[in-house]
């Protein structure tokens, strides 16, 4: 189904024209970009979305892919400005005083039943293994054909912040993504923003400075204020051995975090994303304070964008001892219940140049970002590489290993080779969580998939609605 026929019934019969005020402020830091005008519907309170996005004065650039291990690096697939993004603010001096009318879709989601007695789906929280995804903000407006329902929390990823600790990029959150973060209350899914830093000098700028650690924390209770309390995520990723210095100044941001959340916001949800295998680095597993009830563990990138090899991105088992299982044996060997760890599921995958057909070879480079199933152009243009498809294309084989999809072919250029992640592979790392006793999992991005992976996760972990009886 083509971008245009998807928008397409969004247009509605709108009120106040809408100017994206990003745009302004992209234009100010040397980003491109034209001025969005949206209108936004007085019923709902969504915005009416032209038939395609703006064309920047110069096409977006592919900024850098993934160079690393971890779920910071997806940033770089691609250099879209905010001003692409849609915003829904009121404007005071033509839309009056909000009315009843201009109640926004959660709102009107608190009542199972519709005036015309249709009963809505009632949402709960899932008993025992939690499902939550990351979505992220360069996926535009996928969010607008996902069943957000599937999921009982959503990361909105990310927040960048600057080596001071000020706010460097909020790509848009939270103006932006009103229409998102509407749509997953009506579903009772909070959304929490994400912090995220890879840069490793600006780890160093920011965690071993006082002042900066300070400005930090005030930019993180902000967000938690902006979230309307619901909580923080925490995405600090350093993949080297850390002094000493770096280690406990990160800590004493976050343990100042803690005490002022549980003081200030009682009911805010912290968590923490965790890199795996990096026991001598920023992060000192056993030191995350308790308020930080969640711990997602890094389940992906074991095969990563840059490295020296094609191999699967998150394996059970196998592949020399860099697994699932190996991971969750060195958390044992830490301070931390396994009822606080979520492993992360990646819905990507990579596609390799590589030295021959021989599964696992050496890379010739980079690889390639390839979605799970092919994606909506108008939302994602630049990632337009479907792992499904290739593998029906070349070939699907199954590593036995690891239980991974995976596919060769060649070119005049050479050999290359693409690995992900399927329904067959998904469940087998499903059961490994259940078997486990884990917390849940946690995807990476959330409609990667087109929702051709939602039934394997609904078989294993269940849905979220409750019974027919509670909706009366």
């Amino acid at each position: 189904m083509t971008g245009d026929t998807r928008l397409q019934p969004l247009y509605r019969q709108s009120g106040t024209p809408i100017f994206n005020p990003l745009y302004e402020e992209t234009m100010k830091h040397g980003g491109q970009g034209t001025p969005l005008r949206l209108t936004i519907c007085r019923r709902c309170r969504e915005p009416d979305y032209p038939r395609k996005y703006p064309e920047p004065e110069k096409p977006p650039t592919l900024l850098r892919s993934i160079p690393h291990l971890g779920t910071l690096a997806l940033l770089s697939l691609l250099g879209v400005s905010c001003a692409t993004l849609p915003v829904v603010l009121p404007e005071a001096a033509e839309s009056g005083p909000a009315t009843a009318d201009s109640a926004v879709v959660a709102d009107q989601a608190i009542d199972p039943h519709t005036d015309e007695g249709e009963v809505l789906p009632v949402f709960q929280t899932r008993e025992r293994q939690k499902v939550y995804g990351y979505y992220a903000w360069w996926t535009r407006a996928l969010w607008l054909d996902l069943n957000l329902g599937l999921y009982d929390k959503l990361f909105f990823f990310d927040l960048t912040p600057a080596s001071d600790g000020s706010i460097l990029d909020r790509n848009g959150y939270p103006f932006a993504w009103q229409g998102l973060i509407a749509k997953a209350d009506s579903a009772k899914v909070p959304v929490i923003p994400t912090l995220a830093l890879l840069n490793a000098d600006s780890l160093e700028a920011l965690f071993l400075n006082p002042d900066h650690r300070s400005r930090l924390l005030d930019s993180s209770v902000g967000l938690i204020e902006e979230s309307g309390g619901a909580g923080l995520h925490l995405d600090f990723e350093w993949f080297a051995p850390s002094s000493d210095s770096l280690r406990e100044g990160f800590h004493a941001y976050v343990d100042t975090l803690a005490s002022v959340v549980s003081e200030q916001y009682p009911d805010a949800e912290l968590s923490m994303f965790v890199p795996a295998f990096h026991p001598d680095g920023m992060i000192d597993i056993n030191r995350i304070p308790e308020q930080f009830g969640e711990i997602m563990v890094q389940g992906y990138d074991i095969h990563w964008q840059t490295g020296p090899n094609a191999g699967p991105l998150s394996p059970i088992s196998g592949w020399k001892g860099t697994n699932w299982q190996s991971i969750l044996d060195a958390m044992d060997e830490q301070a931390i219940d396994r009822e606080r760890l979520f492993i992360t599921v990646p819905y990507y995958g990579y596609e390799w140049p590589v030295e021959s057909e021989v599964i696992g070879a050496m890379s010739r480079g980079a690889a390639q970002v390839t979605t799970y199933a092919r994606l909506d152009t108008l939302n994602v243009p630049e990632m337009q590489l479907s792992s499904s498809e290739r593998a029906l294309e070349f070939g699907r084989r199954r590593d036995r290993m690891s239980g991974s999809p995976w596919y060769v072919f060649s070119d005049s250029t050479g050999w290359y080779q693409g690995w992900y992640e399927d329904d067959v592979s998904l469940d087998a790392k499903y059961r490994f969580v259940e078997r486990e006793g884990l917390a849940g999992i946690a995807v990476f991005p959330i409609g990667y998939d087109d929702g051709l992976l939602s039934d394997v996760l609904v078989d294993r972990f269940g849905d979220r609605l409750a019974p027919p009886d509670s909706a009366r």
